[in-house]
């Protein structure tokens, strides 16, 4: 089978069970893995493919060898600034006190993204409060969960955080790299609060068991990458997952996806949405 036909059964098998598109950045880091993972193996490009496109576990094998992009804390710095003056304060107070938010990172990737939602909660929280949270955090990779998991990172990491926000979350663990500077680990206080768990959002028996349960879900930069048909199916999925009142967050790039569903209300605040009913 020449590369190009077997590239094209590959991706297919991705689309179909991964929800991925055609995504020009995509491609470039599934070729690069291709690549990687055929030198490995001692065959052709187009042999890979092959394996890969019929082996639900060399398939999952190839994703976790695909990056998506880079990561670290606060990313996106007017959302999380929103987030903590604005949507988690108004969460904290329509609670019951002896009921915990659930917040949930759905594409979490290496733990960045989770850990920023526990941070910015504890900085919203007022003084005082016994409020508590839960912070769910989901990938399909392994390899990043297991990185997140021991919640080490690189300084370049934390370089959306103030010196204040560092010292307060983040304690030094031993190490220095030329190009990213100084090793640090999330407090422990954070970390506890925070749940990993492996999840291919394409799995439908997945969402049986989130509907209404989280008041507040941050998908970004997840819905860019999927096909037509997964992207639809997944935003239904999410709105699904609120409880009525609770927000969603996607990445700017992604609001238009989010404006086509009728149970959701765009609020003034950078690219969040609010489920109505």
């Amino acid at each position: 089978m020449e590369l190009a036909s077997a590239l094209k059964k590959l991706e297919d098998a991705l689309a179909e069970h991964y929800g991925w598109s055609g995504h020009p950045f995509l491609r470039q880091e599934i070729n690069t893995a291709i690549a990687v993972k055929a030198g490995r193996l001692g065959i052709t490009p187009s042999k890979y493919c092959q394996i890969a496109a019929s082996s639900q576990s060399e398939l999952l094998a190839l994703v976790e060898e695909t990056a998506m992009g880079d990561s670290y804390f606060f990313r996106e710095p007017n959302q999380f600034e929103a987030l903590r003056t604005k949507i988690l304060p108004e969460l904290i107070l329509n609670q019951a006190p002896s009921s915990r938010l659930r917040l949930w990172s759905a594409t979490c990737s290496t733990g960045e993204e989770a850990y920023s939602l526990a941070i910015a909660f504890r900085e919203a929280r007022p003084e005082g409060s016994n409020q508590e949270v839960e912070v769910y955090a989901t990938d399909v990779r392994n390899s990043a969960l297991l990185e997140a998991s021991q919640a080490r990172y690189r300084s370049v990491s934390l370089r959306e955080l103030s010196e204040e926000m560092r010292a307060r979350y983040f304690e030094p663990s031993g190490g220095f790299s030329r190009i990213s500077g100084e090793f640090y680990t999330v407090v422990p206080d954070i970390r506890r609060v925070v749940i990993f768990r492996r999840v291919n959002l394409l799995d439908r028996l997945f969402w049986k068991g989130v509907a209404g349960r989280f008041d507040l879900i941050v998908c970004a930069n997840q819905l860019a990458y999927l096909h037509g048909t997964a992207a639809r199916q997944m935003c239904f999925n999410l709105v699904n997952s609120l409880r009525v009142g609770g927000y969603l967050m996607v990445a700017p790039r992604e609001e238009k996806l989010i404006n086509s569903t009728r149970l959701m209300q765009h609020i003034s605040f950078p690219t969040f949405f609010r489920r109505l009913i």
